[in-house]
């Protein structure tokens, strides 16, 4: 139970600063004088929060500088749909190119 709680504690950074992302794109998307409502912008930081904790995992046996997988994470935080998009295509592209040898 110990390690779970350390690793959640590690991530926890990551979870922020891609929420941190998502929220700032909701607030950037709504239109003036249009009213905040919790009901969008929960799904919207949580698919952030997906988004950056992805890019995590990618980038973190690369070799990046902590600088730049910080910029990322909270890059994918902001652009959280598209970047799941990507990675979804790239990922789908791959496992047809395996599963055709």
């Amino acid at each position: 139970m110990r390690h779970i709680l350390d690793k959640l504690l590690e991530l926890l950074p990551v979870i922020g600063l891609a929420a941190f992302g998502g929220l700032t794109r909701t607030l950037a998307g709504k239109a003036r004088g249009e009213p905040y409502l919790l009901r969008v912008a929960i799904p919207e930081i949580l698919i952030a929060v997906f988004s950056g904790l992805l890019i995590h995992w990618l980038t973190l046996e690369t070799g990046m500088s902590d600088n730049l997988r910080t910029a990322a994470i909270a890059l994918a935080g902001y652009s959280a749909r598209s970047v799941i998009a990507i990675l979804n295509a790239v990922f789908l592209n791959l496992v047809k190119k395996h599963t055709k040898e």
